[in-house]
């Protein structure tokens, strides 16, 4: 068996960090060029294109002169063995191919539904329902929503005068024209370097109202009422749709996913299948897994520092799942790879321009030990000129100081995504997740407690097998599974079945109440403060788990993942505190043979069979074996 940190001193190239590159000014060969042996010589080894706010007027969206760019940089990737994703919009969120969907009919534009006392007919709206409610006359209206996309020229922002109209992502008719006028184009000019330089088309946050819509409507499509109906929805409570509650709400909602699911995912993902690359990108939220299926790299993003160091967001929040939320998704469907859009707007709050490579590595770290195994910095900026660097910083690639370093960031990238890919996480512990939901809070606890797991979906139930006392979905096994006591009861009968024949088979069933950690309807013994209550939790987990580690000292932000790729065993600690943790491993030490920190390729000389010293922005490898 080959030494691990000796076959990582010098990393795959195919685990290369793939940076946006915002293509936001005149644009040369020359520039190029340049920019790209930059890259290479730092270790990137890839990039997405990514027509950005700043691009000239001279040089229009999927015009010959722009493609003329495309091409000679797509040719030249191909020289210098790199690789290419495509973005598929001018500039997000996709789906309207800078406008030219709803230009080329206004009929597929972005619809929504309206609720109004007013009399609002018109051509363009459609009469859904008239009803009495609380004793006025209310119609119910379907009509555009007016929403817009971030264009790439100039007056295309957000509330400016020429910002692209966005379309009805709802309905498949403008979902193929938009697959018309972007993909097909991509391929009738790039078709030669398919499958080989350009490896995939990269979607971004797909809105179905698009920007700068008003508050009060909700999304809407033709057929969407009848569909409503036919799922058992009330044609005489469409209040509770805007008022978000209710049984019907929830009817409405799963009516939409299915829509976007088929109308948008499907489609792109049926395109790049046929055209030999892969669908990559994110939803637009955070917790939006169900939607991943439909990916061959799905993706998450980390954006607007929702996700900190500080005041505890990193494990808090529906945006503290979303590191898990792509690599589970991954895990359970037998994907390789998963990635996600990191960086933008996640600068210092004191300058969003700053950030030093310490931030990096914190946020590297982040999803690192939650699995992720591909990185699309956010971003290279082709130009700073005239104010460029200001629109979504920080600029995290040429023009940022840390630069004439970078070559070092790039080989941690590799060696981590390496260890993180085609390995197996060693968790015995599953929370039920629903396509749109996944629990922080009954994950956190789990965090701070070293207590490894994977956010399972529902709908994956059905493709569980279970066997003396453990779920095996791919190649994981369970023998926990929690579901908080709500998604529990939204479950179907056979969902339920199976978790009721893993419990019986001897596996243990934990149904929570995630906003008291309490396991109310397992444990009527235990009616204590949260404190109690969420021991008890650990208590149960860690006792039907068996965990092959277990640490004591500075524990709190310690980070832990146990992962197996073909010969090799390891364990990540990741410190995700701004302090230095002192940690003892209580349980699994004589497993280890060194510590290895993969940022510098050293392994530690220190008696790290008694305390083990992890520096903030620091993750260390335990190696088993290799």
């Amino acid at each position: 068996m080959a030494n691990l940190v000796e076959y990582l001193k010098v990393p795959s190239k195919q685990y290369s960090p793939m940076p946006f590159w915002f293509w936001n000014d005149e644009l040369s060969e020359n520039e190029i060029e340049r920019q790209m042996l930059e890259m290479k010589n730092k270790g990137v080894e890839g990039f997405v294109i990514h027509p950005r706010k700043g691009l000239p007027k001279s040089i229009p969206y999927l015009s010959d002169i722009y493609f003329k760019y495309v091409r000679f940089a797509v040719s030249k990737a191909k020289e210098l063995d790199m690789k290419v994703v495509l973005y598929d919009e001018a500039m997000y969120p996709s789906g309207s191919c800078h406008g030219e969907v709803v230009r080329s009919d206004a009929g597929l534009a972005s619809m929504c539904l309206m609720r109004t006392t007013d009399n609002c007919t018109s051509k363009e709206n459609t009469i859904i329902a008239k009803v009495t409610e609380d004793g006025r006359d209310v119609s119910y209206v379907m009509a555009p929503s007016g929403g817009t996309i971030r264009g790439v020229h100039d007056n295309e922002d957000d509330g400016e005068p020429y910002a692209p109209k966005s379309a009805d992502l709802l309905n498949p008719k403008a979902v193929a024209m938009f697959i018309e006028l972007t993909h097909e184009k991509y391929y009738k000019e790039l078709k030669d370097y398919f499958g080989s330089t350009v490896i995939a088309f990269f979607t971004d946050e797909p809105n179905i109202l698009g920007r700068c819509v008003e508050d009060d409507v909700i999304p809407w499509s033709s057929g969407i009422y009848e569909e409503y109906i036919e799922a058992g929805g009330n044609k005489d409570n469409l209040k509770s749709l805007f008022e978000k509650e209710g049984r019907d709400y929830q009817i409405y909602k799963k009516v939409i996913y299915e829509r976007l699911s088929k109308a948008y995912y499907k489609q792109l993902e049926r395109w790049c299948v046929s055209h030999n690359v892969a669908l990559t990108g994110h939803p637009e939220k955070s917790t939006d897994i169900g939607y991943l299926k439909y990916f061959q790299i799905p993706c998450q993003d980390i954006v607007w520092r929702y996700v900190e160091p500080e005041d505890g967001h990193a494990i808090e929040g529906e945006h503290s799942t979303m590191g898990k939320c792509s690599s589970d998704s991954a895990r359970h469907r037998g994907v390789i790879r998963n990635g996600n859009e990191c960086f933008g707007c996640c600068g210092r709050k004191s300058d969003p321009k700053i950030f030093t490579q310490d931030d990096m590595r914190w946020y590297l770290n982040w999803l690192f030990v939650r699995g992720v195994n591909m990185i699309y910095p956010h971003a290279f900026y082709y130009s700073i000129r005239d104010g460029r660097g200001d629109e979504r910083p920080p600029e995290v690639g040429m023009h940022n100081p840390f630069w004439p370093q970078y070559r070092k960031l790039s080989d941690y990238i590799k060696r981590m995504c390496y260890l993180n890919t085609e390995s197996v996480n060693m968790a015995r512990v599953a929370i039920i997740c629903s396509e749109e939901m996944l629990s922080w809070k009954l994950a956190k606890p789990l965090y701070t407690n070293q207590i490894e797991f994977n956010y399972l979906e529902r709908e994956l139930l059905d493709s569980c097998n279970v066997d003396h006392g453990k779920l095996g979905i791919a190649k994981q096994e369970y023998t926990v599974v929690v579901s908080d006591i709500k998604e529990y009861e939204d479950l179907t009968d056979d969902q339920k079945t199976v978790l009721h024949d893993f419990e019986r088979s001897g596996g243990r069933l934990i149904i929570a109440d995630e906003d008291s950690i309490s396991g109310a309807l397992k444990s009527e013994d235990v009616n204590g403060d949260r404190e109690l209550r969420t021991r008890w939790y650990i208590d149960e987990i860690r006792k039907n788990s068996d965990p092959d580690f277990e640490f004591e000292g500075d524990v709190y932000d310690l980070r832990f993942s146990h992962l197996k790729k073909d010969e090799y065993e390891y364990i990540f600690l990741s410190n995700e505190g701004l302090k230095t943790i002192d940690i003892t491993i209580s349980k699994g030490i004589s497993k280890i043979n060194k510590i290895w920190d993969p940022y510098t390729n050293i392994c530690i000389e220190q008696a790290w069979d008694k305390v083990i010293t992890i520096r903030p922005y620091e993750l260390l490898v335990g190696i088993i074996n290799g």
